[in-house]
């Protein structure tokens, strides 16, 4: 039987950041997506990163792990990052695991854009 399971991986431009946007379950077989477009989006040094996971219907530790080195890479780089997550999924995985201490959590992207214009 094969694996169905996919993560579609969308990315745009808003005048505050580049936006990531996923939707689909987020876990071992899917988050190397995510990890690969973020990265790319990295290579090109934005001014911010939005990291929407408002479509993600699960998220597993893999997904939680590529979140982590974003958070890293991103500090490290100096990019404002902000996840959009409003889904109890992604929440709860994000909020367990601490990871909310790592970066900002927004319910919407417009509040996101709003915490980076506001940012010193």
């Amino acid at each position: 039987m094969a694996d169905e399971r996919t993560l579609n991986v969308r990315v745009r431009t808003v005048p505050e950041a580049v936006v990531v946007a996923a939707a689909g379950d987020l876990d071992l077989g899917t988050a190397p997506v995510l990890r690969a477009r973020t990265r790319a989006v990295l290579d090109d040094r934005p001014g911010a990163l939005i990291v929407d996971l408002d479509g993600i219907g699960f998220c597993g530790s893999a997904g939680l792990q590529v979140l982590a080195e974003l958070a890293a890479e991103t500090t490290a780089g100096g990019v404002p990052l902000a996840v959009v997550a409003d889904g109890y999924p992604v929440l709860r995985a994000v909020r367990l695991s601490r990871l909310d201490e790592a970066f900002a959590v927004h319910p919407t992207v417009d509040a996101a854009c709003e915490w980076i214009r506001d940012r010193p």
